[in-house]
């Protein structure tokens, strides 16, 4: 994300970096800046040891509201390109709403800013071609990354052709990294995406149905216990929050009682399944996963949402 970022003000020569609440882009200063994951977890707006001369060129609009990324953009003429989560996957899971992410693109096509769909989660765990192949929307610039490698360190920056050109050596656009073009990481990458090729008819099927069976599962065994609660699922990937709002954005995942995800998340360590310790995170379900896993994790839900409930 910071080359994608980079690449995006060599391009167009400005400075400002537009991103929405709850979307995490990395641990560089031009993006902590009321992000998700981690930092959102600990509360915090702004790292400390962050710059704010860095952080005063980075504009947060809420997800989910294209109006005031309109009215954003309209007010400052010195933007160089919008960041985004297409789903938005480090506030827990949440959705794009309607046609907002159709609404982004346009928005950003009619007033020449680059658009970047950060895709390091999402990047072929929706569908081989990620969440922008999954909504049929095309950005500017790409990041990839964790599925890329299925458990190899790597990732991966791409775009359109006038922008990556700029890149060095043939660009001016510096882009290095200790471990760039590692070979066992990208030997991991290209194994990856050949065998997603080979087996993607049966694989995203077999992910949504499992889905589909546990998120359903999950939301009965709650209801039934009158545990108030809202399940966003796509794909491979769930989170549940403990509250009777829709979760839409950054605010409405920051009002779920937390108290009741660490019990939820402590009893089902205790049942032998571990998820992240947060509700801003998200859990995945992969091709590994047996029915017989699956039976496993709906026990183990059913005793840990007991234990919320009492």
């Amino acid at each position: 994300t910071m080359t994608a970022i980079r690449l995006a003000r060599g391009f167009t020569k400005k400075k400002k970096i537009i991103k929405f609440e709850g979307c995490y882009h990395g641990a560089h200063d031009s993006v902590l800046v009321k992000a998700g994951s981690g930092s959102a977890h600990n509360g915090i707006s702004i790292s400390d040891g962050g710059l704010d001369e860095v952080s005063k060129n980075t504009l947060v609009v809420p997800y989910n509201n294209s109006e005031e990324l309109e009215k954003t953009i309209t007010k400052n003429k010195d933007i160089a390109g919008v960041i985004i989560e297409p789903i938005l996957a480090n506030m827990g899971l949440i959705l794009p709403e309607n046609n907002f992410l159709s609404e982004v693109r346009k928005i950003t096509k009619d007033n020449d800013i680059p658009l970047i769909f950060d895709e390091v989660v999402t990047g072929f765990r929706v569908s081989p071609g990620g969440a922008q192949q999954h909504f049929g929307i095309k950005p500017d610039i790409t990041t990839l990354a964790k599925a890329l490698g299925n458990g190899f360190a790597v990732a991966a920056v791409g775009g359109k052709k006038e922008i990556m050109d700029l890149l060095s050596p043939g660009g001016k656009v510096y882009q290095a990294s200790t471990y760039a073009g590692n070979p066992i990481s990208v030997s991991a990458a290209i194994a990856s995406i050949k065998t997603i090729n080979k087996i993607k008819h049966k694989l995203y099927s077999k992910l949504e149905q499992y889905n589909v069976m546990l998120t359903h599962a999950i939301g009965d065994m709650a209801t039934d216990m009158k545990i108030p609660h809202q399940i966003n699922f796509t794909s491979s990937m769930f989170q549940i929050f403990f509250t009777n709002k829709p979760v839409i954005d950054y605010k409405s995942s920051k009002s779920a009682d937390a108290k009741k995800f660490q019990k939820l998340f402590t009893t089902l360590l205790k049942k032998g399944i571990f998820i992240a310790p947060s509700q801003f995170e998200v859990v995945f379900l992969s091709d590994a996963h047996t029915q017989d896993d699956l039976n496993h994790i709906i026990t183990a839900y059913d005793a840990a949402l007991k234990s919320v409930k009492n």
